[in-house]
């Protein structure tokens, strides 16, 4: 554990960048003074942890790919008409890209109470696969009240380019408050298999309930973001 300790110490702070191979088992045998087993055992924690990848021909590497800041202060901020998202991934340099499929659904007791439903109220969920440069970076779903968006473009599984907020807006039902909740985790199946993450790494997992001006929860965000991959980032004022 000393031993992963170390060489995760070494890839966090930037010294390893991904890619960068690994001395043989050999070489960090001689380097800590102990047996092969036991480095066999430091690199396994590694690779679980995510931050090593293996290769017949080239042996063992750091695995770390391009950590994105996302400021979520301004994901709802803004009226420029296009997704927030989109836009601050791209100023990075980065190639965004979403795959989207909508569900409707009974929902689960933790989302009907978010959204204040009733017993046999439907939700819609839009669920987001978002990739850079065509890598799982984040999985995002989207509940809202089925009443309130049947119908409108959020029921379409295709591109909102100006955003969700909008269309709601456009309809009535303009976001003017949030509340988050953020909380890291071990990984879900569903999102090891689908960012194709280790089972060891944490996922930051961040819930955004949206209101209305009347106090009306109309939207639950919950994404599910690989914490080697992001930085989320707030601003706040007095």
């Amino acid at each position: 554990m000393r031993i992963a300790a170390e060489w995760a110490e070494k890839i966090d702070s930037g010294e390893l960048r991904h890619g960068d191979p690994l001395p043989t088992r050999e070489e960090l045998s001689a380097t800590y003074g102990v047996s092969k087993t036991v480095i066999r055992d430091a690199l396994g924690l590694l690779h679980q942890d995510g931050y090593l990848q293996s290769n017949t021909r080239r042996g063992t590497s750091v695995f770390r790919l391009a950590r994105y800041e996302l400021p979520m202060y301004v994901l709802e901020a803004d009226d420029r008409g296009r997704d927030a998202f989109t836009d601050a991934v791209e100023a990075q340099g980065g190639r965004p890209y979403q795959h989207i499929r909508v569900e409707t659904i009974v929902p689960s007791d933790s989302i009907k109470s978010a959204l204040e439903l009733a017993d046999n109220d439907l939700v819609l969920a839009r669920r987001r696969m978002r990739t850079i440069d065509g890598i799982p970076y984040c999985i995002t779903d989207s509940y809202f009240p089925y009443d309130l968006v049947k119908g409108t473009e959020i029921a379409d599984p295709t591109d909102i380019q100006r955003g969700g907020r909008h269309v709601l807006r456009e309809h009535g039902h303009e976001m003017v408050r949030h509340r988050d909740s953020i909380r890291s985790r071990r990984p879900h199946a569903r999102e090891i298999s689908e960012l194709e993450i280790s089972s060891g790494l944490p996922v930051i997992r961040h819930d955004r309930t949206s209101y209305t001006a009347s106090g009306q929860p109309v939207r639950l965000m919950s994404s599910a973001f690989p914490s080697d991959r992001w930085e989320l980032t707030y601003e706040v004022e007095k």
